[in-house]
């Protein structure tokens, strides 16, 4: 009877040994460093009306819903609804600047990501700064793409004297 419960404890210690680790929990720091330049790259495309190189930063099964409510799903309606804007402020004479750092990686697998900050644009009246938020994920390449974002505008909270005014 002994002999038959060290064997099963044998072989259970000699299974354990043998299963293959667990998945990593999170990216390494290199690929920290890699999602934080995200968003430097992003800025730099955006800032030279590089439309192509902002839509290689997503990936094909990219989704976001925009403040309007529309869906934009996949890189190639990313890169159509970046045109659009792009042509709009080129109409309007605008030369606009965005900064958008990263304040945040949370990991939520060695393969993807959440990652987020605040943002500033300058050369537009209003709104000028807001929040940002993407999720990321590691292709088989090893790069980082933006695979769903979502973009907030700073409003500003209303005045003591409006609160006062409007009854409430």
């Amino acid at each position: 009877m002994r002999s038959r419960l060290f064997i099963a404890v044998v072989a259970l210690v000699a299974a354990a040994a043998c299963a293959p680790p667990p998945p990593p929990t999170q990216g390494t720091p290199d690929d920290e460093v890699a999602i934080r330049g995200l968003s430097s790259k992003y800025t730099d495309a955006f800032n030279a009306n590089d439309v192509a190189g902002m839509a290689r930063l997503v990936s094909e099964d990219f989704e976001c819903v925009n403040a309007d409510g529309t869906h934009i799903r996949g890189r190639a309606a990313f890169q159509q609804m970046e045109e659009k804007a792009a042509k709009d402020r080129q109409a309007a004479g605008l030369k606009l600047t965005l900064e958008a750092p990263t304040s945040y990686v949370k990991w939520t697998s060695a393969t993807h990501a959440v990652s987020g900050g605040p943002w500033t644009m300058a050369g537009l009246p209003a709104p000028s700064k807001g929040s940002w938020m993407a999720v990321l994920k590691k292709t088989p390449e090893g790069q980082w793409q933006i695979t769903n974002s979502l973009v907030a505008d700073f409003v500003e909270p209303p005045s003591a004297d409006a609160k006062g005014k409007s009854g409430k």
